[in-house]
């Protein structure tokens, strides 16, 4: 049968493994089965709810876990798209995504509308459990549903993701159904789920994990634990947690590993079953990643490279051995029908064999996703004419991302386009900067800013060292002019909710309120 969305790798799923668990939270769990039939009741009370209309978003303000979750299928089997909100949401960005979407219709729990409305949202909002409860007869659902889903076409939207990128201003990243089956059937060998798989969920919701995290892990047949998020600032518990639920692969954003070797908690509470660690959202740092191979020297590592306007994720490469200070752990290469080229100032493409230039990561193929609702603005400025092509149309997304080849032919992620800078007269990489310093024994974190009022160079960090001892751990690294000439310590590094540093928050300490 020809996959034309997630809902046909569901249905399979529940057909071949209906008794096997496939989510589980701190709530309790649900079989591929029972979260197939929950999906659909709620879809069905949605579609009367809705009269029958489709296409629309539907916005979850919901925490993750099983019953958002369900929400997530449930909103595409009604023939609609979901938008998760974060709970924690500021009024103003909240009512920046109601603007963007036009007329959503806002799903919520009983519980966290009280929440909706200690923000200042007074609008009209459905109710979850009272949503489920009008579901009576559900062979009426199961028959109204199906006939819904025979219409869903793989070029509809299946998702809408806002994320504030480095401009601060919310984009709702929108990808359709082709781009999300393209993703999961082309990642997953490279990935490497399978069927006995638990996979211990770490993101949000509102972040594209929910593809790699419960619909990926739909396909394998596997098993997804979904982790409380409290549990992130306390390794000890979030350790028992995954060893409780017999975790065996993980796909975290630095940050979480980085938060467990900061308090060597493995040395006090380590899992015995994980056997995969993915790398994923940032570039992991050489002394993390050694801190988890000490303790897991047998397990699978692949570090994970792509924006969300790609639907995820792009590239991959597979960690086979140890890394030297300074070195980088290189981004690989792209997943199965997936181009990339990488573009000079130019717009020329730099070949894989030139191991000195650095360029703009463009990424083209079927993972490309429609752009930004509601914005072709943005959407212009980003998905842009492959320069390759000039006989037909054909678009590529340019990540601002800038890398280079190495000698094996694998991209090396090197800074943010916005990270370039001009220093004394001379183009620096930020990014260059930091893989420095995150060499140096008993730094757990860095973040390297430019002050542009002054032309210096400014380093926060998080570890047990000295500012005044870091200039010189680094003299024999980076040249004289790319050492910062200012350096703050702070007990952690300001995350965004996705676990990503949130670099906007150090760059307006600098450089004023209005950051980049």
């Amino acid at each position: 049968m020809r996959t034309i969305s997630v809902l046909d790798i569901l249905e399979e799923a529940a057909a071949r493994l209906p008794d096997k668990v496939f989510l589980q939270d701190e709530n309790g769990e649900l079989t591929y089965s029972g979260y197939r039939m929950e999906a659909i009741r709620f879809a069905f009370a949605l579609h009367h709810e809705l009269n029958g209309e489709k296409k629309r978003p539907v916005l979850l303000f919901m925490d993750k876990g099983c019953r958002c979750a369900v929400c997530l299928a449930g909103v595409i089997y009604s023939g609609n798209f979901y938008v998760v909100m974060d709970t924690k949401t500021p009024i103003d960005r909240f009512e920046s995504t109601l603007e963007t979407l036009g007329d959503p219709v806002i799903v919520t729990t009983a519980a966290e509308l009280n929440i909706l409305r200690k923000i200042g949202y007074q609008g009209g909002a459905l109710i979850y459990e009272d949503l489920m409860e009008t579901v009576q007869d559900d062979n009426a659902a199961v028959e109204t549903v199906m006939g819904i889903r025979k219409g869903i076409l793989d070029t509809d939207l299946m998702y809408v993701i806002f994320t504030s990128g480095s401009t601060g201003t919310p984009k709702g990243v929108a990808a359709m159904h082709r781009s999300v089956v393209d993703y999961i059937e082309s990642s997953i060998e490279c990935i490497g789920i399978e069927e006995d798989d638990i996979i211990g969920n770490q993101g949000p919701f509102y972040t594209d994990i929910p593809l790699r995290d419960i619909f990926m892990a739909m396909k394998a047949g596997a098993t997804t634990c979904i982790t409380p998020q409290r549990f992130f600032m306390s390794p000890k518990k979030l350790l028992s947690y995954l060893a409780d639920h017999h975790v065996t692969k993980l796909m975290w954003v630095p940050t979480a590993y980085r938060l467990i070797s900061q308090f060597d908690a493995l040395g006090k509470v380590k899992p015995a079953e994980i056997k995969k660690i993915l790398f994923v959202g940032e570039a992991i740092p050489i002394p993390v990643y050694r801190y988890w191979r000490e303790h897991y020297p047998d397990a699978d590592y692949r570090q994970l490279y792509g924006p969300s306007e790609v639907t995820g994720v792009c590239t991959y490469y597979r960690m086979t051995r140890d890394y030297e200070d300074g070195e980088s752990i290189p981004i690989g290469r792209p997943f199965p029908n997936t181009g990339i080229l990488l573009l000079d100032e130019d717009d020329k493409v730099i070949p894989g064999t030139d191991t000195e230039k650095t360029g703009e990561i463009c990424v083209f193929g079927t993972c490309l996703t429609t752009g930004y609702y509601n914005d072709p603005e943005k959407t212009g400025k980003v998905f842009v004419q492959n320069p390759t092509v000039k006989e037909y149309p054909s678009l590529v997304y340019r990540t601002g991302d800038i890398a280079r080849y190495n000698e094996e032919g694998d991209l090396v992620f090197v800074s943010r386009k916005d990270y370039q800078i001009k220093h004394g007269g001379r183009r620096i990489e930020l990014g260059e900067v930091e893989t420095a310093f995150q060499s140096v024994g008993g730094l757990r974190a860095v973040c390297c800013v430019h002050n542009r009022a002054e032309d210096k160079l400014v380093l926060y960090y998080a570890g047990d060292i000295s500012e005044d001892a870091l200039p010189l751990e680094v003299r024999n690294t980076i040249p004289k002019y790319m050492i910062p000439a200012e350096y703050h310590k702070l007990d952690s590094l300001p995350v965004l909710p996705n676990g990503k540093t949130d670099r906007k928050k150090m760059d307006s300490w600098v450089n004023g309120t209005a950051g980049r």
